[in-house]
C-alpha cells in the first residue's frame, strides 16, 4: 500500500508540473520589450515551424520597404540570431523548474543468493524512495522560479541592449550616407572647377599656380570621398550584422536622413533614481541575490539527513523444509558524520556575499553610466542647437557674400570653391553632432533601463 501511494503522488508530481516550453516566460519577454522600446509582437511565444515561417515572412515584409529606425528594431528583435541564442535560456529555466517539481525516481535493487547446505536459491527485490526529495519540492520550485525569473530579465536586458546597439548602428548609418552625399557633391563640385581651370590654362587665363591649386582641390575630394564611400559600407555592414540579414536582403536602404528636429527636452535630474529601480541588469542582481539566498535554505534543510524508505520482497533459503517468502518494508537514514556539510554552507554563504557586493558594485555603476549618459546628452543637444543657430547660418552667409563678389568680379574661382568646402565641411561637422546626439540619447535610454519619458 505505501510503494502504491509514492507511485500514486510520482505520477501526479509528473501530470501536474507545467509544460517544458517556456511560452509563458517568452511572453513575460515580449512585455518587457513592448515596454521598454514601444515594439509589439516581435518576441514569438513558441518556437514551432509555424512561428519560424511567420518570422521569416514579417522580416521580408519589413526589409522590402525604406528601413526606418522602427523597422530596424522589429527586424533585430525577430532576425537577431545571438538574440535567439540567449532566448533559450529561457527554455533551460523552464525545463529545471518543471523538474524542481518531481519526486527523484524510485531505485529498484535485487539479489541473488545460493544455499552453502544445497537449499537451493534465494534472494528478493527491493524498491525505494527517497522521502526527503518530497519534502524538499517546494524549496526546490521556490530555488528553480528565482532562476526562471533571472533568466526573463537577463533575457529582456539582452533584448534592450539590442536595441541600443541598433539605434547606434542605424544612427551611424545614416550619418554616414548623408557624408557620404556631401563629399560626392563636393567631389563633383572640384572635377567641375578642375576642368574649367583646365581650360583657363589653356587659353593662358590662369597661372599654372592657381591650376594645380585646383588639381590638389580635386586630389582631397577624391580621397575623402574614397574614405567616406568606405565609412558607409562599413556602417551598413555594422547594422546589417545586428538584422541578420545576408544574400539579397543586404541591399536595404535608409528611409530618411537623421532628423535634425530635437524631441523636447525632458528632466533629466530624476533619471538616476529611476534606473536604480528600473534598470533589469539590476533586477537580474537582485533575483540572483535572492536565489542565492534559496539555495542556502536548501542546503540547511538537506543536512540534516537524507531518509529513504521502501517495499522489500524477498524469497530466503531456508532448511530442509523449503525457502520462506518475506515481505515488509525498509528505512535508511544518512547518517551526516563525515561530511556534515559545513562547507557546502560556507560555498553557498561566499557566493551569496559576492552576489551582493556585486549588486551593490553594478548600482554604482548604473548611477556613474547615467550620470555620464545625461551629461553627454545636453552637451550634444548644445551642440546641435549651436550649429543650427550659428554654424550653419555664418557658413550659409559667408558662401551668399562669397559668390557676390565672385559675379562683381571681385575674387576668383578658387576662393569660391574654397569657400564652399568650408560650407561642406560645416553641414559635415553637423551631420556629426547630430548623430553624437542620437547615440547620447540611444546609450541613456538603455542606461536608465527603458525609453526616455516626455516632458515631466
Amino acid at each position: 500500500m505505501n510503494v502504491r501511494r509514492i507511485m500514486i503522488s510520482a505520477v501526479a508530481a509528473v501530470l501536474g508540473c507545467g509544460s517544458v516550453q517556456p511560452t509563458k516566460a517568452r511572453r513575460e519577454v515580449g512585455e518587457i520589450v513592448e515596454q521598454r522600446v514601444g515594439l509589439s509582437g516581435v518576441i514569438p511565444a513558441k518556437q514551432d515551424a509555424e512561428s519560424r515561417a511567420r518570422v521569416r515572412a514579417r522580416v521580408a515584409e519589413l526589409i522590402a520597404e525604406p528601413l526606418t529606425l522602427e523597422r530596424a528594431l522589429q527586424i533585430a528583435m525577430l532576425n537577431n540570431r545571438e538574440l535567439r541564442a540567449v532566448l533559450e535560456e529561457l527554455g533551460v529555466a523552464q525545463a529545471e523548474l518543471v523538474q524542481a517539481g518531481l519526486l527523484e525516481n524510485p531505485v529498484i535493487a535485487g539479489d541473488l543468493v545460493n544455499s552453502t547446505r544445497g537449499n537451493g536459491l534465494g534472494g528478493g527485490l527491493s524498491l525505494t524512495q527517497s522521502l526527503l526529495s518530497a519534502f524538499l519540492i517546494p524549496a526546490k520550485r521556490r530555488l528553480a522560479l528565482a532562476r526562471l525569473n533571472h533568466a526573463i530579465v537577463t533575457v529582456g536586458q539582452a533584448a534592450l541592449m539590442l536595441a541600443r546597439d541598433v539605434k547606434v548602428a542605424y544612427f551611424g548609418a545614416q550619418a554616414a550616407e548623408q557624408t557620404l552625399e556631401l563629399f560626392r557633391g563636393r567631389a563633383q563640385a572640384a572635377e567641375v572647377a578642375h576642368e574649367l581651370a583646365q581650360r583657363q590654362l589653356d587659353a593662358g587665363n590662369i597661372y599654372p599656380l592657381d591650376f594645380q591649386l585646383f588639381a590638389a582641390a580635386l586630389d582631397r575630394a577624391r580621397v575623402d570621398l574614397a574614405d567616406a564611400e568606405l565609412a558607409s559600407m562599413v556602417a551598413r555592414e555594422e547594422l546589417t550584422r545586428l538584422l541578420g540579414l545576408w544574400g539579397e536582403d543586404v541591399a536595404w536602404k535608409i528611409a530618411a536622413p537623421l532628423a535634425d528636429t530635437l524631441p523636447p527636452e525632458v528632466n533629466l535630474e530624476r533619471l538616476e533614481q529611476r534606473g536604480i529601480a528600473d534598470r533589469l541588469d539590476l533586477s537580474a542582481a537582485r533575483v540572483e541575490v535572492k536565489s542565492i539566498t534559496h539555495a542556502l535554505g536548501l542546503r540547511r534543510r538537506g543536512i540534516v539527513t537524507d531518509v529513504e524508505a521502501g517495499f522489500v520482497m524477498r524469497n530466503e533459503v531456508g532448511n530442509d523444509t523449503g525457502h520462506e517468502p518475506v515481505l515488509g518494508g525498509s528505512l535508511s537514514l544518512r547518517l551526516p558524520i563525515f561530511d556534515p556539510g559545513h562547507a557546502d554552507i560556507a560555498r553557498i554563504q561566499a557566493y551569496l556575499r559576492q552576489a551582493q557586493h556585486r549588486l551593490q558594485d553594478a548600482a554604482i555603476h548604473a548611477r556613474s553610466e547615467i550620470r555620464v549618459h545625461r551629461a553627454e546628452v545636453v552637451a550634444a543637444r548644445r551642440k546641435v542647437e549651436y550649429y543650427q543657430k550659428t554654424v550653419l547660418p555664418r557658413a550659409a552667409s559667408i558662401t551668399d557674400m562669397t559668390l557676390l563678389q565672385y559675379n562683381a568680379m571681385l575674387v576668383g574661382t578658387y576662393q569660391l570653391l574654397e569657400t564652399r568646402s568650408d560650407q561642406i565641411d560645416a553641414q559635415r561637422q553637423y551631420v556629426e553632432a547630430l548623430r553624437e546626439y542620437w547615440i547620447a540619447r540611444s546609450k541613456l535610454e538603455l542606461a536608465v533601463g527603458g525609453r526616455l519619458p516626455d516632458r515631466e
